[in-house]
């Protein structure tokens, strides 16, 4: 049976990088979607103010932990999993199923930008993977949202790659799920998180104060709980 963990009043499932390919493989087989989706930092703290993005991590079929600091955020002293987070980011074990499977695939970006980074960047790494079709989604306008859902639709590809900053997609996949024609949408939080794995390195300073924020945020909700 799947442990449940809560982190800020989230609830998600516990899940090591063995749960996330199995489930993957398990999906190919099933008619409905199921989503993925990195849990971060940077999403978590997102979530406290906008209850969308919550229920939005808590409808992920796996939510899965990307940064070791998430481990002691859920109350936990697990070695093992903040290994298993550190070693097997959630980036690399999906980009290396697709490319070994040679899947067919569809990337959506916020922009025309980070779509045509992250096509460059699989076509350079993982050359095996099929790219189907490549568009971005910028606000939450009708017409926008119809044309990418007909996009993607038209392609029928086995899975879908989204990357974003401002959490419009997480949104997207939240609200539309039903209309989608795909076996797994793979929301994968920042294209700048992406390219890190191709050598570009946050700064130590900004990688300090994320931390140092998150830890204070974690800190407060949980003072506040034990005062109610």
């Amino acid at each position: 049976m799947s442990e449940k963990i809560e982190i800020m009043g989230i609830s998600v499932e516990k899940c090591y990088a063995e749960d996330v390919m199995e489930s993957i493989n398990q999906q190919w087989y099933q008619e409905t979607l199921a989503t993925y989706g990195v849990l971060t930092m940077n999403l978590l703290l997102a979530a406290q103010q906008d209850e969308e993005l919550k229920e939005y991590i808590e409808t992920l079929d796996k939510a899965v932990a990307d940064e070791p600091e998430i481990v002691k955020a859920a109350g936990l002293e697990d070695k093992e999993w903040e290994n298993d987070i550190s070693e097997h980011g959630f980036f690399g074990t999906v980009f290396w199923l697709l490319n070994h499977y040679k899947n067919e695939i569809f990337l959506l970006g916020e922009n025309e930008e980070d779509t045509e980074k992250l096509y460059g960047y699989l076509q350079e790494k993982y050359p095996d993977i099929v790219i189907l079709g490549k568009d971005f989604l910028m606000g939450d306008e009708d017409d926008q949202v119809d044309k990418v859902i007909n996009e993607i639709n038209m392609w029928n590809p086995q899975a879908v790659l989204s990357c974003s900053r401002v959490y419009d997609l997480e949104r997207f996949v939240k609200r539309h799920r039903k209309k989608i024609n795909t076996k797994l949408w793979f929301s994968l939080g920042s294209c700048l998180d992406i390219f890190r794995e191709g050598g570009k390195k946050p700064s130590w300073l900004n990688r300090f104060m994320e931390k140092n924020n998150f830890k204070k945020m974690v800190s407060k909700y949980n003072e506040d709980m034990e005062k109610m």
